[in-house]
């Protein structure tokens, strides 16, 4: 019996407190500004973490001099598994408090941008909401804000970066969250060796590929697109074949990935990207939705 309520309950010196420090520290990319998100003081947030790796006997963070550098092997196991945690405690809060929501919501999701955990928060939300139609249609960002802007869509998540201008007359336009942008290849290249970059893209409007150009236009750098595709998947591998050069979020470099900077390799700094909710109109079904899905993927609770 002891053995069943040690699985059932897990360990009783991680708590809640805990798992939210070490999701808004990985989020916020630092102590101070998730300390900010939770309201709690930068040393309580510390604290916290600390604890968390000490009764779970590893390190979750590489830190230096007091800055998030990343996440660790077991850091990157667990976050998910934390995430989870206070996902599904959202879902048992908001199924106590809130209205179900019946209708049809026609959603619209990136497949140039890899939107963690979308189709459990998905799955979650259909088995709270009974009555409740999810039509989801994924395609590139660019087309995802033209037909949410047309009203083929209610609802939208996109991607661009933190240099393109934010669509008007949407009801919701919201970052979820950022991510450093980085170009990337198999192996170290230098800027000033190369006389015309070979890229690795997707199709024209992707926010990458015109940030990529712009860029290169910028310091009249000549580039070559060799390889075009709407798969993340092929993104990944082209460049692990060494066929190219890429632009890819922090979130989606691989392992055999070597990430190109300014100070080392020579190439020019990018901007941040965004992943953006938007609503098209102020129907009540939309905004709630989008609400669920801002905590679900945002984890801002």
């Amino acid at each position: 019996m002891a053995t069943y309520s040690r699985i059932v309950l897990g360990d009783r010196r991680i708590t809640l407190e805990h798992l939210r420090a070490f999701v808004s520290i990985v989020e916020e990319r630092g102590f101070a500004d998730a300390g900010v998100v939770l309201n709690r003081s930068q040393s309580a947030i510390t604290q916290s973490l600390q604890r968390l790796e000490e009764v779970l006997g590893c390190k979750l963070l590489e830190r230096r001099k007091g800055h998030v550098i990343g996440l660790t092997r077991e850091g990157n196991r667990f976050l998910g598994a934390a995430k989870d945690i206070l996902l599904r405690l959202a879902d048992a809060m908001n199924a106590v408090q809130r209205l179900s929501m019946a209708g049809r919501v026609r959603l619209g999701v990136p497949d140039d941008f890899n939107v963690v955990d979308i189709h459990s928060a998905l799955s979650r939300c259909l088995g709270f909401n009974q009555q409740l139609t999810i039509q989801v249609i994924s395609d590139l960002s660019i087309r995802t804000l033209n037909s949410l802007l047309s009203g083929e869509l209610d609802v939208a998540i996109l991607k661009k970066t933190c240099d393109e201008p934010t669509p008007k007359n949407l009801a919701l336009y919201r970052a979820l969250r950022r991510e450093p942008l980085y170009w990337v290849a198999n192996k170290p290249v230098f800027f000033d060796e190369i006389t015309e970059l070979p890229l690795i893209v997707y199709p024209e409007g992707c926010a990458y590929r015109k940030s990529a150009l712009r860029c290169l236009a910028r310091i009249g750098k000549s580039a070559c697109i060799v390889y075009t595709t709407t798969s993340d998947e092929n993104i990944s591998k082209a460049v692990s074949a060494g066929l190219g050069i890429t632009l890819l979020p922090v979130s989606a470099i691989s392992d055999d990935h070597v990430i190109l900077d300014n100070k080392t390799h020579g190439f020019p700094d990018l901007p941040e990207v965004e992943l953006i909710l938007a609503v098209n109109s102020k129907n009540n079904l939309f905004l709630q939705f989008a609400q669920f899905l801002e905590r679900a993927i945002g984890i801002r609770e």
